[in-house]
């Protein structure tokens, strides 16, 4: 297994890289990622190149036995380049340029750029894709990070009607796609289409949507821009990209088939944040990580490792977060880790993100960490990390779809990620085995199948949701279900569209529910029945046609409506879930259906998460992690005698797990 650092040799006197590899070499540390904000030492006037800085460094983590990682620098295009070629700069929505000096600073839709990357990439490519030291090129960092993702410049405009008239063909297909007889918005001249700047109301929303895809478009084209000219100069080295996860106008699916694997950049905990985000988030992400390559394992490129933060400090991770931070990454997928950072910097934006070391370069009590987490993996090798992941339940995600919701949330409570872990959380909390699964994805071999505020419906996936139902799946659907098509129009037919006869409802009526509106919901039959949950953000008014009820809303107008349902479908069960309904009420609901459905569940108290694999040769590992600071917690295991492959104790039941305790089990 791959574990490492994230390394600047260019941010230190060159006196203190002996020191510096020393200590990665005692830690056990076996791969540096370096380089992804060198552009301006490798070429240092345009047209001049000069690798000798990252030359050295490179041959001297050669010869102490540790391999590199080597970014290409385009994240961050130097102060010359932006003086003498200021149309690669890209514009916020109100039509102000964004300025040169921090990163990200470019729009893919230039030319100009484009230029630039391709040489510096042809250029790393040519020197480097040979060398025995380096195993594998990063392209860029974190695409779309930081609001990068979309530009509203000229450049762009220009880009955009390019790309509509290849989509199109013609006007008038454009033009009844987007419903532009709204407001007098027809267009008749490509060069009246606007990229959406600031408008007194809102932009049409098909038009919105498109965009989103636009640019969505033009950074895969971009990221297939730099791995072809890899793969022209590049031998026995992979290349990977270090995605962030958030709903950005960034096709990650799409980019990835031109990546050997995905990376991701794992910050449970960042900024002025308080605490770390969710358990269930953090496992989310690494969902999305596998399902990016089709269940293909992921490098986590950047780990946090402390306190994180430019201009406000976050939280400190306690003792034990590192390892369980990395267990949980390696439980849903993750075949290498790097922390970020090696040390902190002692100038620049980042002097308050914490590494492995301090601004004093002393080892600590993270590194200590480290140490520890990095001799307790020796003990699997790779035969953990080769084990198999098998889910009993897909989750149903759409970047599309998230971008249709950021286009019209309809309230101001609605946060798209938020209501998405909503329904998937339930699954985590019982410790279900869980998949991302995407409109590509084969549902073969899952039991359960949810599909979280599916608002932009695509036909094929509407397809597939009924067959998995008619052929002996549970689905459960939740509320704004079937509402667009494609284009982003309404649908016509009766709510949830296309979904109907699938749920046996219909909707004919519903309330937005803004910040501080609650109704209530009781279950009336089965695990549900006297169980009570505020219902907020929306309140679907559901009528069954086929279904039968098993919740209903009160202290409304709409008092007895139904909220929750339940239906036959060919041979399987499809649910319908109304509203945003609290944990209580929507444990009970998925307990009853993983009960039903055989989906294997494992007991544990609030915050300890599980996760089992196989091995080739049937090696059962359990890995158990207890997510609180200050609570014992409590997991029920499997019959059986459990081994932690570590200090070799032994566990059977109940066992009692440490605040922040890690531990990989074996089944005897």
């Amino acid at each position: 297994m791959y574990i490492g650092v994230d390394y600047y040799p260019e941010q230190w006197p060159k006196e203190r890289w002996s020191e510096d590899v020393r200590l990665m070499k005692e830690l056990g540390v076996n791969v540096v990622r370096i380089a992804e904000f060198g552009w301006q030492l490798m070429e240092p006037e345009e047209g001049t190149y000069d690798f000798a800085l990252y030359d050295e460094a490179i041959d001297l983590m050669k010869k102490n036995g540790i391999k590199v990682v080597l970014g290409t620098p385009t994240a961050t295009p130097p102060a010359w380049m932006v003086e003498k070629y200021p149309e690669i700069l890209p514009v916020d929505p109100n039509g102000t340029v964004i300025s040169f000096g921090a990163r990200r600073h470019y729009t893919v839709n230039s030319e100009v750029y484009r230029k630039f990357s391709a040489k510096i990439v042809e250029e790393m490519a040519k020197h480097y894709g040979q060398h025995e030291g380096i195993i594998g090129w990063q392209v860029d960092n974190e695409y779309g990070h930081e609001k990068s993702d979309r530009s509203y410049g000229d450049v762009d405009q220009q880009a955009f009607q390019i790309w509509l008239q290849q989509k199109y063909d013609n006007l008038d297909a454009l033009n009844e796609a987007w419903g532009t007889v709204f407001w007098s918005q027809t267009y008749t001249a490509w060069s009246q289409i606007p990229v959406p700047r600031k408008v007194f109301q809102e932009h049409n929303p098909s038009l919105l949507l498109d965009f989103d895809r636009f640019c969505a478009d033009a950074y895969t084209s971009y990221n297939k821009l730099q791995t072809d000219i890899l793969r022209q100069h590049v031998s026995d080295q992979w290349i990977t990209h270090n995605f962030v996860y958030t709903d950005q106008a960034i096709n990650q699916w799409d980019m990835s088939k031109e990546l050997d694997f995905i990376s991701f950049d794992n910050y449970p905990v960042w900024g002025g944040l308080p605490e770390p985000i969710a358990p269930a988030a953090i496992a989310h992400q690494h969902d999305l990580c596998r399902s990016s390559k089709d269940g293909k394992g992921f490098w986590v490129m950047e780990e946090l490792s402390g306190a994180q933060g430019w201009s406000r400090i976050g939280y400190l991770p306690r003792p034990g977060h590192i390892k369980l931070w990395t267990y949980q990454a390696i439980a849903r997928g993750a075949e290498a880790i790097v922390y970020f950072r090696w040390r902190a910097a002692r100038f620049g934006t980042e002097e308050f993100c914490h590494g492995v070391l301090d601004h004093d370069g002393r080892p600590k009590r993270k590194y200590n960490e480290v140490k520890e987490v990095i001799d307790s993996l020796s003990v699997f090798g790779d035969e953990w990390i080769a084990s198999e992941y098998k889910a009993d339940v897909a989750v149903y995600y759409d970047v599309e779809n998230a971008w249709a919701w950021g286009i019209q949330p309809q309230s101001n409570a609605f946060e798209y990620k938020r209501e998405f872990l909503r329904f998937y959380s339930p699954a985590h909390r019982m410790n279900a085995m869980t998949d991302i699964v995407t409109k590509e994805s084969n549902l073969d071999g899952y039991k359960v199948l949810v599909v979280p505020v599916y608002f932009l419906t695509d036909p094929a996936v509407n397809e597939k949701i009924s067959r998995f139902a008619e052929q002996g799946g549970t689905v459960i659907l939740s509320y704004r279900a079937g509402v667009k098509e494609q284009n982003n129009f309404v649908v016509e037919d009766t709510l949830p569209g296309a979904l109907r006869e699938l749920a046996g409802v219909e909707i004919n009526e519903y309330e937005s529910l803004q910040l501080g509106q609650n109704n209530q919901v009781e279950g009336i039959q089965g695990a549900l029945k006297g169980v009570n949950s505020v219902a907020s953000i929306w309140c679907d008014l559901v009528e069954p046609t086929t279904a039968e009820v098993l919740a209903e809303y009160r202290g409304c107008f709409y008092e007895k409506t139904a909220a929750m349902t339940k239906n036959q479908y060919g041979k399987g069960t499809v649910y319908y879930i109304g509203s945003a309904l609290e944990e209580e009420m929507m444990d009970r609901l998925y307990a009853e259906i993983f009960q039903a459905t055989d989906v294997s569940m494992i007991a544990s108290s609030e915050n300890v998460e599980a996760v089992t694999r196989t091995g080739k040769d049937g090696t059962i590992f359990l890995s158990v992690v207890n997510h609180s600071t200050d609570h014992n917690g409590t997991l029920m295991l499997p019959d059986g005698t459990w081994i932690d492959a570590v200090s070799q104790e032994e566990y059977r039941g109940e066992m009692t797990v440490a605040p922040l305790g890690s531990y990989v089990l074996k089944f005897n």
